[in-house]
């Protein structure tokens, strides 16, 4: 996606993503997100296509709302997990560039019923901006010409763009920029957890607290998986939840195994260095675990005393 050399004018691409030349530490601050990619599903069935195959319901997703979504196998697992807008003729998705050709593999088995095209956005890039902090949530998008870039708001200090490659020099230059790690490190610290090719149908939704992102609709329609997913929700409470793992130095790759009090309570979901997200068999709140005999701290999000 970036074999353009776009980063080379304004950095470096690392292990971590996208690194600056010169990295600010006052905000706002712009970065390119490298490990994400743009997916677009457009033409006249789309939204009765996509209405079968995610979670979340197509007919609240518009050009000036974004939500967040999942596809899933039929036996509820999750293939890939995504935010999505409105565009012209049908939808555009942002998840993992990793997960974007597993995504499109899946859902090719199903778009053969329908008039609707799938595209992987290669002349497009993912650019993300963190200014100052704010409690507000918003999901607003907004779409500026020239070039129909696509603003999404965070509501939280984040906003990221959704733009062409050819016009991401300008959207840069004279920017302060910062470093992709640290937009995951946020990522990870509000708890979206993205499946990846490592991670492809190991959860359901609701055990990445994707009910709790907005990212399952339970009165739309069915959809493939959809059984599982609201057994899940209406019979009984999952006994799986999402946990922030911290630990004194770099973590182990995503689905390494978590243990608490001796026993395998579940696997890594996210890493970014020292902190991460795990998807476990407990309650918490908070735990101490080990990770391939590292001690770490591990804090259960999104929790309530009525979880």
């Amino acid at each position: 996606m970036y074999a353009n050399g776009l980063y080379e004018n304004f950095g470096t691409l690392t292990d971590q993503g996208f690194v600056p030349s010169a990295e600010s530490e006052t905000l706002p601050a712009r970065t390119l997100l490298t490990r994400f990619a743009l997916l677009d599903i457009v033409g006249p069935d789309s939204h009765r296509f996509l209405q079968g195959q995610l979670t979340c319901d197509m007919g609240a997703v518009t050009t000036e709302k974004w939500l967040a979504g999942a596809c899933c196998t039929a036996k509820g697992r999750m293939v890939a997990n995504f935010i999505l807008a409105g565009i012209d003729n049908g939808y555009r998705l942002r998840l993992p560039a990793a997960q974007a050709e597993v995504l499109v593999n899946h859902l090719k088995k199903y778009a053969v019923f329908f008039k609707a095209t799938l595209t992987i956005r290669e002349d497009m890039v993912v650019i993300g901006e963190t200014g100052e902090t704010d409690a507000t949530s918003s999901r607003d998008v907004t779409t500026t010409e020239p070039g129909g870039i696509q603003t999404l708001s965070w509501g939280n200090g984040r906003s990221e763009y959704w733009l062409a490659t050819d016009n991401a020099d300008d959207f840069l230059e004279g920017q302060q920029l910062y470093s992709e790690r640290r937009w995951h490190e946020q990522d990870i610290l509000e708890g979206w957890l993205w499946v990846t090719p490592d991670s492809t149908e190991a959860w359901v939704p609701q055990y990445c607290d994707w009910h709790i992102k907005e990212g399952i609709s339970f009165s739309k329609g069915c959809y493939t998986g959809q059984e599982v997913v609201a057994r899940l929700q209406y019979l009984g409470k999952t006994k799986r939840h999402l946990f922030l793992v911290k630990a004194g130095e770099d973590l182990p790759a995503v689905m390494s195994d978590v243990s608490v009090e001796g026993k395998n309570s579940g696997e890594l979901g996210a890493v970014c260095g020292s902190l991460g997200l795990a998807v476990l068999s407990h309650e918490g709140p908070d735990l101490t675990g080990t990770i391939n005999d590292q001690s770490v701290s591990l804090t259960r999000l999104f929790y309530t005393e009525e979880n």
